[in-house]
């Protein structure tokens, strides 16, 4: 299972703070047990510049499903620290789209963001 994982800043939030908090968030989630891979998203350059750009604030995890929960927990815990600043996570797995504010969101609502997105099964 393939999931995008997307820091968007809030408030006065400043590129190098997404930069930064993205990069500390793949760290953690890449160090979990089950993670396959944890890499930066790669996009073409903007404008006229040549070469290839990372995705501001945006990676990619490749999970079994039942590590899913773990993953949102991590990136909760990290992003809602009194230290880090405002930010909404954005999570992408197939055409499924779930955000969350991690300083505000709670664990029922973590539960069921998790559950938008699981791969669905045939006829299910």
């Amino acid at each position: 299972m393939d999931i995008s994982v997307g820091v968007i800043a809030a408030g006065s939030t400043s590129h190098r703070e997404i930069a930064e908090l993205a990069d500390e968030l793949r760290e953690a989630v890449g160090r979990l047990n089950g993670v396959s891979s944890a890499d930066l998203i790669e996009s073409a350059a903007p404008g006229a510049a040549k070469g290839v750009g990372q995705v501001l604030g945006a990676f990619l995890v490749n999970i079994p499903g039942g590590v899913l929960p773990a993953i949102v927990e991590v990136l909760k815990s990290v992003a809602a620290r009194p230290s880090q600043p405002p930010v909404t996570i954005e999570m992408t797995a197939g055409s499924s789209k779930v955000s969350f504010d991690p300083k505000q969101i709670n664990p029922a609502d973590l539960a069921a963001l998790c559950e938008a997105l699981r791969p669905k099964t045939a006829g299910g």
